[in-house]
């Protein structure tokens, strides 16, 4: 009996041996790190972390992702809370940090924390404006657009489509979008896409096309030219085209081959719908240091002509505009309707003759910009017929 109770004695101390020894605190080393892992949102977040140590430790990540960090990176003995920080996920795809927590005596414990987007849903961002079909702009002179933002999450970050980096800028300003569109420098349109994301796959974007300089309806710019030793010969664009229902920018010069043999079918498309409220405003790309040639040639083709019943101009106005004989088709006045990007790579982009034709309004209805080749009655033909007939057709007259 006597055996049986000190056995008994003995099992209870060695019990309450090892349940005190279960208690780190009691150790003679110990290293705690609670929880040991963290299951993240795939936003901006933090979360905290429970650090206990017998002795001095530090962390260190265990690879190089950047997106996940804690603070501070070591303590001492006691307990210590560490901050863990990660930024939103760029996308869908689930990531893992793993930390590595060691004391100074070697012992060593691991933080894994993973970042996923099934929560996604319990977050939200939007505009509350109404973007679903996004935005059609102007070539120039786009006022900045402001959008306000609606979400339920602390950080979100603004990104714009890679091809439009160049054109469009977007910035958050607290809690609204800025979007500025910034003139176009070519006569085709152009796509961009702003993009609101909060991580994952919690995000709204915003699309955004940009009329190129020659699309149909794209205003075009308003300019004056005068006659170089006239006086009161200034004439503006704008002056022509509201007081026409078509008229038709004609870029032309009198060194031009192709301008020239197609000359006579542009006096038989005013005779014919002149009258119909169809104008042109000729401008004349010229080589400086060849001004008489110019002059020689309006007086050859009596373009200054008046008629003697009424006393006004048979033809049309021309304006010229002279430049070094390198610059003569990609200069500032071509740059108005073709764009900085008129010259690439030493290739010119732009040809004369050149036609653009505009309603009341200066906006562009119609263009003829090819590389003409007017050598040959057939050629010279088929582009004034293609001409007439939109003339026709757009003037409600003449067969058409």
């Amino acid at each position: 009996m006597k055996t049986s109770n000190y056995k008994s004695i003995l099992l209870i101390c060695l019990s309450l041996t090892l349940l005190y020894s279960c208690d780190p605190s009691d150790q003679t080393g110990y290293l705690v790190v609670a929880p040991v892992s963290l299951e993240m949102a795939p936003i901006a977040a933090t979360r905290t972390v429970t650090v206990r140590s017998s002795e001095s430790w530090f962390i260190e990540q265990i690879g190089n992702e950047d997106w996940c960090t804690v603070y501070p990176d070591k303590g001492t003995p006691g307990e210590t809370q560490i901050t863990v920080t990660v930024t939103p996920m760029p996308d869908v795809l689930p990531r893992k940090a793993i930390f590595s927590v060691k004391a100074t005596s070697g012992l060593e414990k691991f933080l894994e924390v993973e970042q996923t987007d099934e929560d996604a849903d319990l977050f939200r961002i939007g505009f509350f404006e109404d973007t679903e079909n996004g935005f059609y702009v102007y070539p120039r002179d786009v006022e900045d657009m402001v959008f306000n933002v609606r979400t339920n999450v602390p950080d979100w970050t603004v990104s714009v489509s890679e091809e439009a980096e160049d054109w469009l800028i977007a910035e958050r300003n607290d809690k609204q979008l800025q979007v500025t569109v910034l003139d176009i420098d070519r006569p085709q349109g152009r796509e961009g896409t702003v993009t609101i994301s909060a991580g994952g796959s919690i995000s709204a974007s915003i699309s955004f096309s940009q009329m190129g300089l020659h699309d149909f309806g794209a205003p075009t710019t308003d300019f004056s030219l005068s006659i170089p030793g006239v006086p009161d010969s200034e004439l503006a664009f704008s002056y022509v085209y509201t007081r026409a229902r078509i008229t038709m920018l004609y870029m032309w010069g009198s060194w031009c081959t192709d301008c020239k043999n197609f000359m006579p079918k542009v006096k038989e498309l005013y005779e014919e719908f002149s009258s119909h409220g169809f104008k042109i405003y000729g401008v004349a790309l010229e080589i400086e240091g060849r001004e008489q040639e110019y002059f020689d040639y309006i007086t050859e083709n009596d373009l200054e002509k008046i008629d003697e019943t009424t006393g006004k101009k048979i033809w049309w106005e021309n304006r010229p505009v002279f430049n070094p004989v390198e610059a003569r088709k990609v200069n500032y006045f071509t740059k108005m309707f073709y764009g900085d990007a008129l010259s690439v790579d030493g290739d010119i982009l732009n040809f004369v003759p050149a036609f653009i034709f505009v309603d009341g309004g200066g906006n562009v209805r119609k263009i003829c910009v090819d590389n003409y080749v007017l050598r040959t009655d057939a050629a010279i033909n088929s582009l004034y017929r293609n001409m007439r007939t939109y003339l026709s057709k757009r003037l409600e007259c003449c067969g058409g």
